[in-house]
């Protein structure tokens, strides 16, 4: 009878713990295949004509984070002369994005549109693209709030840096500017602005010119309403 009684007390804590390591095992296969898709990209230069790809964000996944990488592609003289033409942007073939999450190394075919490929891009050109560095990884957060613009800052070499416009809570914008200027250190990591009066490109243009950023090599507004 104790002998029963003990087994019982034994089996069932056992039990309930290989149900929740299963659940939760679930949980996270679940949580890495939910990034498979389609995950278009904005491709731009900096002043030293470095390829770079800025993943095309959205507030709801898989495409929750703002993700840029530096890439290479033997059609990088094209694509040079694609972007001294107006807007580039790509579309690998389908892939887990978790990988560049992750901040993984890998090549994948893509197509090349000039224009918007998702309105009425025309496709250029297909080439294999290598993921070669991770510049920026940080997810957006549907319900983030500042009183200021933020921009994340990334150095690119002594006297160039990135800026990164932090996605906030609808409405917002997505933006990328090239800066002949090491990063600026302030109180922290990212640099403040004050906000544009209204979401039209013209007055995000005149804020960020008032806070020295001469001009924005991307900007998107349609997805963030």
């Amino acid at each position: 009878m104790i002998a029963s009684l003990l087994l019982k007390y034994i089996t069932y804590p056992i039990l309930l713990l290989s149900i929740f390591i299963t659940i939760d095992g679930h949980a996270d296969l679940h949580d890495h295949h939910q990034r498979v898709g389609s995950h278009g990209m904005a491709v731009f230069a900096d002043n030293q004509h470095n390829l770079y790809a800025s993943h095309l964000p959205l507030y709801n996944k898989p495409h929750d984070y703002q993700i840029i990488y530096q890439i290479e592609t033997s059609d990088k003289t094209q694509i040079l002369r694609l972007l001294a033409q107006g807007m580039v942007t790509l579309l690998p073939t389908q892939f887990d994005l978790n990988k560049l999450v992750n901040a993984e190394r890998f090549s994948i075919d893509a197509a090349y549109y000039q224009g918007h490929l998702e309105r009425g891009g025309t496709q250029v050109s297909n080439a294999s693209i290598l993921f070669a560095k991770a510049v920026l990884i940080e997810p957006v957060q549907a319900n983030f709030f500042a009183a200021q613009a933020q921009f994340y800052q990334v150095p690119l070499s002594e006297t160039s840096s990135l800026l990164i416009h932090k996605i906030q809570r609808a409405p917002s914008f997505d933006a990328i500017a090239v800066v002949s200027r090491p990063v600026e250190k302030q109180n922290s990591d990212l640099l403040m602005c004050d906000k544009p009066k209204t979401q039209l490109h013209p007055d995000i243009t005149i804020a960020f010119k008032q806070c020295g950023i001469g001009s924005l090599t991307y900007l998107e507004t349609q997805d963030f309403r």
